[in-house]
């Protein structure tokens, strides 16, 4: 989509977060300088254009009792991976799916696709409520999915800048968090969270009042991590996604994840467990706009940490949504 400078800027804090009240567009468009009609003139342009995910809550996982965990399949026959990746995409607490590796025919700094054989290549998050996380991970035990989970988180919830494309993604940086989830919230919260979950049908005036001050003590204390647009990034231009990958000495993770969470290239940095198939520990995502560049990004990277490991691009996009939280009791 070919936008204005002015309209890149208003597309930027559009995917900030957004102020908690009643009219959020006309509170977002005195500070821009805009009008709320032209801010919700830009959302329709880019939902018509097919570049809007949702414009909802981003909630954390964690603090509503829920757990997440990144698997990957050992390399398997290409009949049992399809029917792998029929199971995996079906199942509803499934929310990401991708085949992840090296582009088939790109070749940079002598790296080929043959430096992939042997390690997994079909990777997906599941999420669920904790107290049914391992009833529902069995489902696909008979896959012998490796199980990633994230053991330190560095940084969350990328935002992507229309204005400089691949080179200035701005995220909200996320402490190490502990691994265990919170309590279940009671009923009228859970409520609440199924109403700004999914994609809002006004956002001119997407909260009812009475909500509000739950809504803001939940930004206050990480629970709502930011109401706002979410970008389908790859139809955005960011279609080099790669899952860069590190083994970092033991005791070295924090101070390495934080040193790569400061960089403005990486969306999402986290520490997980090591894995004879996969002997990695520390994982940062990128989001560039060309493999050329992924790969640059992720040398540079390399650079900085001091480290040598592997960059995963992904390939091909199997499934991808936001988690839907305590959507058994709608």
């Amino acid at each position: 989509m070919n936008l204005s400078p002015q309209e890149a800027d208003w597309l930027y804090a559009l995917q900030r977060p957004w102020p908690l009240t009643e009219r959020p567009l006309d509170a977002l468009a005195a500070r821009l300088g805009a009008t709320p009609e032209a801010l919700a003139d830009l959302l329709a342009r880019l939902r018509a254009e097919g570049l809007v995910r949702r414009v909802g809550g981003v909630f954390d996982a964690r603090r509503l009792g829920y757990r997440s965990c990144l698997f990957a399949l050992p390399p398997m026959a290409a009949a049992d991976e399809a029917e792998a990746l029929r199971r995996i995409v079906a199942l509803p607490g499934v929310t990401h799916a991708y085949r992840r590796g090296w582009p088939e025919g790109v070749a940079l700094g002598g790296v080929t696709a043959a430096d992939y054989a042997g390690l997994p290549s079909i990777w997906y998050t599941l999420s669920a409520r904790a107290d049914r996380f391992e009833a529902e991970a069995a489902r696909l035990a008979a896959l012998a999915p490796l199980p990633f989970p994230a053991l330190a988180r560095y940084k969350i919830d990328v935002v992507f800048d229309p204005r400089t494309r691949g080179r200035d993604e701005r995220t909200e940086y996320a402490a190490p968090a502990a691994p265990l989830p919170a309590p279940l919230p009671p009923e009228p919260l859970r409520a609440i969270v199924r109403r700004y979950q999914d994609d809002t049908a006004d956002p001119a005036a997407p909260f009812r009042p009475e909500d509000l001050p739950r809504l803001r003590a939940w930004q206050a204390d990480g629970t709502l991590r930011r109401f706002a647009l979410l970008l389908r990034h790859r139809a955005s231009g960011f279609v080099a996604n790669g899952m860069c990958c590190w083994r970092v000495p033991e005791g070295e993770s924090d101070r390495v994840g934080r040193a790569l969470a400061a960089d403005p290239d990486v969306t999402h940095c986290y520490a997980r467990p090591l894995a004879d198939v996969f002997p990695f520990n520390l994982y940062a995502m990128i989001h560039k706009t060309s493999w050329e560049e992924g790969f640059a990004t992720f040398r540079r990277l390399s650079a900085l940490a001091g480290l040598s490991g592997k960059v995963l691009f992904s390939t091909q996009e199997f499934k991808k949504r936001s988690i839907r939280f305590f959507v058994e009791e709608e």
